[in-house]
């Protein structure tokens, strides 16, 4: 599980490549620390995750990401079965958007629910819309993420979408033991195991 071209692949909007491989190995530096049991729950630790898939960058999702940000009162219903977080930062100058005094900050804001009001069902169901955020980024079955921002003069929006969200009384992940070999790997076909379970390789369009 690496990243590549640090800081030089774009999707052709406003996220740099800095800012985009910041913000995806964020993301999977958090689902490895699920997949281990090693991730904060309100007490102790969340349970380990079988099947916890690593996430790559698709621009069409940053794309997405950036028309939400830019308004307002765009309907996140339209864009299902993806999901969509998002944050503002009310007071954000233009040298403040950067990874970690604004994406950092935000993400950690999302991590944090459940570390504040626990994931306590007995089977990691999906039944607290207070950890909606968190449960958006450690579903197990995303594979893909994009994210972007819009400042609208001192404020800040900030947008993740997620290919995928779990649904009301559905298992945010499954509980089990983390990958050791491919075969460990069983929500999509041909997948392989790299740290993290990896999907096959899919027709999405990549920052070049």
């Amino acid at each position: 599980m690496g990243l590549s071209y640090y800081g030089v692949k774009s999707c052709g909007g406003v996220m740099t490549g800095e800012k985009w491989e910041s913000i995806l190995d964020y993301h999977n530096r958090m689902r490895l620390l699920i997949a281990h049991g090693r991730e904060k729950n309100h007490t102790g630790k969340l349970p380990a995750a079988q099947n916890m898939y690593e996430l790559s960058w698709d621009c069409d999702l940053e794309k997405k990401a950036e028309e939400i940000a830019k308004d307002e009162d765009f309907d996140l219903e339209s864009i299902s079965p993806r999901v969509a977080n998002i944050a503002h930062k009310a007071h954000c100058k233009e040298h403040e958007v950067e990874y970690h005094f604004f994406f950092r900050k935000l993400m950690e804001r999302w991590r944090n629910e459940v570390r504040e009001y626990g994931q306590t069902d007995p089977k990691n169901l999906y039944s607290d819309d207070s950890i909606e955020h968190w449960a958006n980024m450690a579903y197990h079955k995303n594979t893909r993420i994009g994210c972007s921002y819009h400042r609208k003069g001192q404020a800040a929006t900030f947008v993740c979408v997620y290919d995928k969200g779990p649904q009301w009384d559905e298992p945010i992940y499954e509980i089990g033991k983390k990958c050791k070999r491919n075969e460990d790997c069983t929500t999509y076909k041909d997948s392989k195991c790299d740290m993290l379970c990896v999907a096959p390789k899919q027709e999405i369009k990549e920052p070049k």
